[in-house]
């Protein structure tokens, strides 16, 4: 069986993303680490577990769930603009998570395609 992230390069990066957030999130101040850092983990939770439904399921089931993270994925991109706007973010960080999410999302529009 091949390497998911041979077949699948938005593996790793999406990986790559998480491996960035969790820490960034724990910095977050305590007035918005519970409610905001708590939505951008879930939200990227949810991303995750839909490329992985994708890469399990073939059809319409698959659209469904590429769809379904391209969502996700748009969401995750408004909430990390709101924690920088909030300032739980440089602009430093917030360029990067960006970087990370527009690579992801080329990937993702791809393999929709």
């Amino acid at each position: 069986m091949a390497d998911s992230s041979i077949e699948f390069p938005i593996f790793p990066l999406f990986a790559d993303f998480m491996t960035w957030l969790v820490p960034v999130v724990e910095k977050f101040p305590r007035s918005q680490r519970f409610i905001l850092g708590s939505r951008l983990m879930d939200t990227s939770y949810f991303c995750q577990r839909d490329l992985i439904r994708a890469r399990k399921v073939k059809g319409a089931a698959r659209a469904d769930a590429l769809l379904s993270a391209d969502v996700e994925l748009e969401i995750l991109r408004l909430q990390l603009r709101t924690a920088h706007e909030l300032r739980c973010l440089t602009v430093r960080q917030y360029e990067h998570g960006a970087g990370l999410l527009n690579q992801i999302g080329g990937l993702l529009g791809s393999w929709r395609n």
